[in-house]
């Protein structure tokens, strides 16, 4: 018979039993569901993969060693898409005409044998485009084993006369490349700094009086905006007015349907001021 008025003994409980307790009760009720329901089984069976997963991730993360697990991962995965087939076999170049198809492959900077998926497109795409000929490039893969690209070339537009040299230049009024103006006879010569960039707009112009056109032989653009019509092989300038030629070009067709005056021994036509016509004669300097 216990002594009156003396304590029960206290029991030592451990925080961690209640949890564990939770724990295993979980478990046994999911293990229970399991051998009922085919749904419930994969639930478990999915729930230990995660569990043992974020185990896993978790000590590779405390360990310092996940950046050599995604890389070991990388470098399994490409050698299986490489022993499968996924290596660069043929790379197509589509629509080069004055480029050379070897100039193109080399700023690619893709082999027969590489990778298919270690060429990055974008920077592949640029590269192309820094070609001189090339105003856009598409870059693209074709699986398993080739490379395409295509090719929209430059167009000359004009022929630039810059510091003694020719350079082809397009619609754009970018220089393109050095050329001989020799083998593109049907471009028009331009001369002045800022000649490239305002050639385009007095050319749409110049297109509706196909008589100058055809006389044509250079064209000079001033720093003050303004441009010279050099014609017969350099014999006559016709000096144009700043802003809108319009009406200057339509008082030298008036005066050239009367007259013939680009067929004179005329060194230059002055058509700068509105209200007047300079001439002068050949063996003089223009004003």
């Amino acid at each position: 018979m216990a002594a009156i008025g003396k304590k029960p003994p206290v029991r030592r409980v451990s925080p961690l039993k209640p949890g564990l307790r939770g724990a295993r009760n979980w478990a046994t009720a999911q293990m229970r569901a399991a051998s009922y329901s085919r749904k419930s089984a994969w639930r478990l069976a999915l729930s230990i993969v995660f569990i043992f997963g974020l185990i896993g991730f978790v000590g590779l993360w405390l360990g310092g060693f996940l950046p050599d697990a995604r890389q070991a991962t990388q470098n399994f995965t490409k050698n299986r898409l490489i022993s499968m087939g996924f290596v660069v076999d043929r790379v197509d170049v589509m629509g080069e005409g004055r480029l050379r198809e070897s100039d193109i492959r080399k700023a690619l900077g893709v082999r027969p044998g590489d990778f298919l998926f270690d060429l990055d497109l974008e920077a592949a795409q640029n590269r192309v485009e820094n070609i001189n000929w090339v105003e856009r490039a598409i870059v693209r893969r074709l699986w398993p084993d080739r490379i395409v690209v295509q090719i929209i070339e430059r167009k000359p537009y004009a022929l630039w006369q810059k510091d003694g040299n020719v350079y082809l230049v397009d619609n754009n009024g970018l220089e393109i490349t050095l050329a001989d103006a020799a083998n593109y006879p049907d471009l028009p010569l331009i001369v002045g700094a800022d000649a490239p960039n305002n050639y385009v707009s007095v050319q749409e112009i110049l297109s509706g009086y196909p008589d100058f056109n055809e006389r044509l032989y250079a064209m000079v653009h001033h720093n003050t905006g303004r441009w010279d019509l050099i014609m017969h092989d350099g014999d006559l300038r016709v000096q144009l007015p700043t802003g809108d030629i319009r009406p200057a070009l339509d008082t030298l067709l008036s005066l050239h349907d009367r007259s013939s005056i680009l067929d004179r021994e005329i060194a230059a036509i002055d058509l700068r001021l509105p209200d007047r016509i300079s001439l002068t004669p050949l063996n003089s300097e223009p004003a």
